[in-house]
């Protein structure tokens, strides 16, 4: 009996034994699970953090590019100008997009973090905070870059009228030029007496001492155009000149060589010369 009493007060040990061991695995495990589910609370809370920062950040540099963006009002928007606008609007995208996808992952976050029984209220509230400035920067963002796009079609239409009007004042500039040279165009031919008659530009006008007059069919092609302002002696060259055209005396005067050939012509008051008479008819024998 007595034997009997110590297998059993043995046996009892032993299970005792094998149960203690059991009860320090199983907590072992539990305190390998829960260091392994705090370690993961911490480091997704850290992460938490990190995005959160992340998008702090984000959110300042947004609002250093929008201070810096001044849609242009007049011809100052010049094509650099607007490109450097267009891209720091695009530059604001990107990081607005950056933005949507950190609080996309803070949702994530969240939503696991509630399942761990944590409180996550103040992270839901920021999330939710975030989401609205970030949706209020993407409504600024579009309305900037309208009103980009609307100045751009503005100065687009104050250049093409510029341009407009600066083709009307070449225009009206040519078209008085030409007026001015229209007005002063004045023509002249030095021929022969015989050459002249033929061509029909001077007739012998009397029957005793007949004189010399300016035809009425000779062609224009024959005479030498000018500027009136610009020609100021014709060259002759020949004996015996004599002007058929009439022009007052004392605006012009014969230059006469030694030979007494007439040398040239000297046109000395424009102004009177050619005001009789804007054709110059000289004929010699």
């Amino acid at each position: 009996m007595k034997k009997y009493l110590v297998v059993v007060a043995a046996a009892l040990c032993a299970s005792t034994s094998c149960i203690r061991k059991q009860v320090v695995l199983d907590m072992a495990d539990q305190r390998d699970s829960l260091t392994h589910i705090v370690n993961s609370k911490d480091s997704l809370i850290g992460a938490v953090f990190e995005q959160i920062n992340a998008i702090a950040e984000s959110l300042a540099q947004i609002k250093k590019r929008e201070n810096m963006i001044a849609v242009p009002t007049d011809s100052e928007g010049s094509a650099r100008l607007f490109r450097q606008i267009d891209g720091d609007i695009a530059a604001i995208d990107r990081l607005l997009q950056e933005n949507r996808s950190k609080i996309a992952s803070l949702q994530d976050a969240a939503v696991k973090l509630r399942k761990a029984n944590l409180k996550v209220d103040g992270l839901e509230k920021m999330v939710r905070t975030l989401q609205e400035q970030v949706a209020e920067k993407s409504v600024e963002m579009e309305r900037l870059r309208k009103q980009l796009t609307d100045r751009e079609h503005q100065i687009a239409a104050l250049e093409a009228q510029v341009i407009g009007q600066q083709t009307e004042m070449e225009t009206l500039n040519d078209e008085n030029t030409d007026l001015e040279h229209r007005l002063h165009a004045v023509y002249y031919i030095v021929g022969s007496e015989r050459e002249l008659r033929d061509a029909q530009i001077i007739d012998k006008e009397g029957f005793i001492g007949r004189t010399l007059t300016v035809g009425r069919s000779g062609a224009i092609d024959s005479f030498t155009h000018a500027d009136a302002r610009l020609l100021s002696e014709i060259p002759v060259g020949h004996k015996r000149a004599t002007m058929v055209s009439a022009h007052p005396e004392g605006s012009y005067q014969w230059v006469i060589d030694s030979d007494k050939v007439v040398d040239k012509l000297v046109i000395t008051d424009p102004t009177r010369f050619w005001e009789s008479s804007r054709m110059l008819i000289v004929s010699y024998k």
